[in-house]
């Protein structure tokens, strides 16, 4: 079966889609569901903006990667639309947590869905580069 970019494109936006219903669930649930878990991580200070950081990292490497195999625009604008995502989304989630029982909405849940989209684009750039310099240690002497 020969996979071509396109449906390859689109499984990753299939991932990223399913992730987005993954965190859908998570914010669905009463604040009462988390309370084992938020007694297990006491002693981890932040816990819950590390939580956000990790989601959303691994929904912004979805969404980079269906952008990178569409090239729809430039790399640069690839990064950008891919923090855009996760921020939209994030308000998107913060908003809909605000109407359920026991959770509240807060601004640096959005801020550490950013960040975690921020992290998967410092990081793509940062490899981008490193893949691009020439091999130094090849050279003739």
């Amino acid at each position: 079966m020969n996979i071509t970019k396109f449906d390859r494109a689109w499984a990753w936006g299939v991932l990223a889609i399913g992730w987005m219903a993954f965190i859908y669930a998570l914010s669905d649930r009463p604040g009462s569901d988390y309370d084992d878990a938020n007694d297990v991580v006491s002693w981890l200070p932040f816990a819950s903006v590390v939580v956000h950081v990790a989601l959303y990292f691994i929904l912004s490497v979805f969404v980079l990667r269906a952008f990178m195999l569409l090239r729809p625009v430039t790399e640069g604008l690839i990064g950008y639309s891919t923090i855009f995502v996760a921020l939209v989304y994030g308000l998107l989630d913060e908003f809909h947590q605000s109407s359920v029982e026991g959770r509240a909405s807060e601004v640096i849940d959005v801020v550490a869905d950013v960040s975690g989209a921020v992290l998967v684009v410092v990081f793509w750039f940062f490899l981008k580069r490193f893949r691009a310099k020439p091999d130094v240690e090849s050279g003739d002497d």
